[in-house]
């Protein structure tokens, strides 16, 4: 949806879905019965902003404005003014540090899908489809979701929450920037490798999901 700063900080939503509605494969297995859900229903979602380089308006009040998480890695990444140019940190970090940045902010699975390592693949898959022109990725591991009894979020709850988090973006090429801001180097080939390796992992995972007796 249009929003004043769209040019500045652009919002991308992506859906998971099993299957896709309409396509016999899907809707044969369906008709199978089971456990699988309908073809097509939609078992959880990506949420990534595309902070764009060089807009003339000033990033980081586009960030601030939009949340609390988004304004953090915005402000590792760029300089003082948050209208031109990224830190020399930043600047440092990454092999190439001119284009957009691409922001992973939430990945979120139904519970049932959980526990898997689909997070991870499911990330990267979305990421190469929407990395093009951007120098790097950022991501703020952080609890995107608390249990019902929020007495048990102590700081150290928190704390190895966050650090179960981070593991994951590490396994698929991220690594710490600053200000528990990670970053993902496009221009480097070992991220890449990890894309294929939680490739074949995803392929294992769903011919076990189709023997007999699995669930």
């Amino acid at each position: 949806m249009p929003y004043d700063s769209e040019d500045t900080l652009e919002p991308w939503h992506v859906a998971v879905t099993y299957g896709t509605a309409g396509d016999e494969e899907w809707e044969d297995e369906e008709e199978g019965g089971g456990h699988a859900p309908a073809a097509g229903s939609e078992i959880g979602h990506l949420i990534l902003w595309r902070l764009r380089d060089y807009t003339g308006e000033n990033r980081w009040e586009a960030a601030d404005a939009e949340s609390g998480d988004l304004e953090v890695v915005v402000s590792a990444v760029l300089g003082r003014s948050g209208r031109t140019g990224y830190s020399a940190a930043f600047e440092k970090a990454v092999t190439h540090p001119v284009g957009d940045l691409l922001i992973l902010d939430r990945v979120s699975l139904d519970k049932t899908w959980r526990g898997f390592g689909l997070g991870p693949a499911l990330a990267v898959e979305a990421i190469r489809r929407l990395s093009g022109g951007c120098c790097a990725v950022a991501v703020f591991p952080g609890m995107g979701e608390y249990p019902e009894d929020r007495e048990q979020v102590t700081e150290a709850y928190r704390l190895q929450a966050k650090k179960k988090i981070a593991a994951l973006w590490e396994s698929i090429g991220f690594q710490p920037f600053r200000r528990g801001v990670w970053l993902l180097d496009t221009a480097l080939r070992r991220p890449e490798e990890l894309m294929q390796a939680r490739r074949a992992q995803l392929r294992a995972l769903g011919t076990a999901f189709q023997q007999p007796g699995s669930v």
